[in-house]
C-alpha cells in the first residue's frame, strides 16, 4: 500500500504529521501484509488485510495458497467521534488494527466524512464513529467508538455499503436498497430531507435489482440491472445479474480446470492434451453445445478434439467458463477477443476490449497495432489505431513504433489530422 497527500492529522498514514506527502510513498506498516481494499475520506482511511494461515491464530486457519483467507480492519488518521473503532476518539497516526472485528471476518469497509462502516462475511454491518445525524443506524444520535452491530439489519444479508459524509447506504444481497442519516438535499432518496437514524426500504427502488451503491457528500446513486423487473413487479434475475458467489466457491471451480481425474473429454492444444467437463462446457457455451450434440465424431467421448488456438488462451477460455472471471493480460488480449468470437462468448469478447482500452499506452501501442493487424482482428486494431493517431507525437518517437509494418505507418499516417 503506498499513499501520499496532506499529513495533517496522520492522514498520510507514514506515523508523521508535518507538512504534505508529494509523492507515492510505501506505508510501512502495512509492508509485510497484503491490503485487499481500500476506504478513504476527509479525514481517515480504513484497509482489509489478507490474512494467511499461522499470522493470527484467533482467525480461522487457511492455507496460503488458497483463494479464502481471513480478513482483518486497519484504520488510522483522525479518530474523533471514534470513527477509527479503537474505543477513543485518540488520532493514530499510522495503521492500526480494529481489535474488536477480531474473529468477525470483514469483507468491506467504508469511511464516511466521521463514520466508518463494516459489512462481514455473514452480511451482518457494524458502524462506528459519529452518529449525529443517526448515519450509524443504531436508531439514535449517540457516537459510538467501537464497532457496533446495526440491529435494524440483522437477519437480512448485506453484500456492499457506502458512507457519505453524514448518511449510508446499504445494498443487500436480494438488489435492495437501504439508507439512513442526514436527508438533507434529499440524498436519502425517501421523498424528503429528514433525518432517519434506522436503516430504511428505499421503495422507490422495491422491485428492481440494484447490483451496487455509491454516495457522496450529498446525493447517492444506484446502478440497477436493466429488465429486472417483470409484470406484476416481481424481480427476476436479468442475464448477467450479479449474485453473492463465496471466494472458496469459486477456487474450487478454478481447481477443477484441466483436471484429469474428474474429466470426461479431452481436447489437444499445441500438442498437449487439455481436460474438461462436457456439461459445463456445454451449459455455459453454445459453441461446445452445438458439438457435443452434433453426432461428429467430436461429440464421441473418446475423441480427442484438436483446438485452434494457444494453450494459454484456450485454458483461459476455460477458466472463464468455469468460473464466470478471468485475469486477462494485455498479451494475450488480442487472440484471446479472436477466441471468444470464435466461441461465442460476447460478454468475455468485451472484457478483452476493456483490458485493452484499459492498458494500452505509448508503450505498447504500436505492438498491439501490429499483433491486431496480423491477427486480422479488426476491432483491437482499431482500438490501437485510435490511440496511436492521438498520441502519434509521443509514440512516433518510442522504441514502439518500429515495431510497425511500413504499410500501416502509413494507414497511420493517412489518418492523421
Amino acid at each position: 500500500m503506498v499513499r501520499w497527500g496532506d499529513k495533517e492529522n496522520g492522514v498520510a498514514g507514514h506515523g508523521d504529521t508535518e507538512g504534505h506527502q508529494y509523492t507515492p510513498k510505501l506505508l510501512e506498516r502495512l509492508g509485510g501484509k497484503k491490503v485487499v481494499q481500500l476506504s478513504a475520506c476527509g479525514f481517515h482511511t480504513g484497509c482489509l488485510t489478507d490474512m494467511g494461515e499461522g499470522q493470527l491464530t484467533q482467525f480461522v486457519r487457511v492455507k496460503c495458497d488458497r483463494a479464502i483467507s481471513d480478513f482483518q480492519s486497519t484504520y488510522f488518521e483522525q479518530g474523533k467521534f471514534g470513527r477509527l473503532g479503537h474505543g477513543a476518539e485518540r488520532n493514530c497516526h499510522s495503521p492500526r488494527l480494529v481489535e474488536s472485528l477480531l474473529g468477525k471476518r470483514p469483507i468491506q469497509i467504508a469511511c464516511g466524512g466521521f463514520h466508518s462502516a463494516v459489512v462481514t462475511q455473514d452480511g451482518k454491518m457494524y458502524t462506528f464513529g459519529g452518529g449525529e445525524h443517526g448515519q450509524l443506524g443504531h436508531g439514535d444520535k449517540v457516537n459510538r467508538v467501537k464497532p457496533t452491530l446495526v440491529q435494524a439489519l440483522d437477519g437480512i444479508f448485506l453484500k456492499q455499503i457506502t458512507c457519505g459524509w453524514s448518511h449510508s447506504v446499504a445494498l443487500t444481497s436480494e438488489g435492495e436498497v437501504y439508507t439512513w442519516g442526514n436527508g438533507d438535499h434529499g440524498k436519502l432518496g425517501h421523498g424528503s430531507g429528514k433525518k432517519v437514524s434506522t436503516p430504511q426500504l428505499l421503495e422507490k427502488l422495491v422491485g428492481q435489482n440494484v447490483v451496487r451503491v455509491a454516495s457522496y457528500n450529498e446525493h447517492t446513486a444506484c446502478l440497477v440491472e436493466p429488465h429486472s423487473v417483470t409484470q406484476g413487479g416481481s424481480r427476476r434475475a436479468a442475464p448477467g445479474t450479479m449474485v453473492p458467489i463465496s471466494a472458496g466457491f469459486l477456487h474450487d471451480m478454478k481447481e477443477m480446470v484441466n483436471d484429469e481425474d474428474y474429466s470426461d473429454v479431452a481436447f489437444i492444444v499445441e500438442g498437449r492434451r487439455v481436460f474438461a467437463l462436457r456439461a459445463i462446457l456445454a451449459k455455459r457455451c453454445e459453441h461446445f453445445a452445438a458439438m457435443f450434440r452434433s453426432g461428429m465424431r467430436e461429440s464421441d467421448p473418446g475423441v480427442e478434439i484438436p483446438i485452434p488456438i494457444s494453450h494459454a488462451v484456450f485454458l483461459l477460455i476455460l477458466e472463464y467458463l468455469y468460473t464466470d472471471s478471468v485475469k486477462i493480460e494485455l498479451e494475450h488480449a488480442v487472440e484471446l477477443y479472436i477466441a471468444s468470437d470464435l466461441y461465442q462468448l460476447a460478454t468475455l469478447r468485451d472484457m478483452c476490449c476493456v483490458v485493452v482500452r484499459r492498458s494500452i499506452g505509448s508503450e505498447n501501442a504500436a505492438y498491439l497495432l501490429q499483433t491486431a493487424h496480423e491477427a486480422h482482428c479488426q476491432v483491437m486494431k482499431d482500438i490501437a489505431m485510435e490511440y496511436i493517431v492521438g498520441n502519434f507525437d509521443v509514440i512516433s518517437k518510442s522504441e514502439g513504433i518500429k515495431a510497425v509494418s511500413h504499410s500501416l505507418l502509413l494507414e497511420i499516417l493517412s489518418l492523421r489530422p
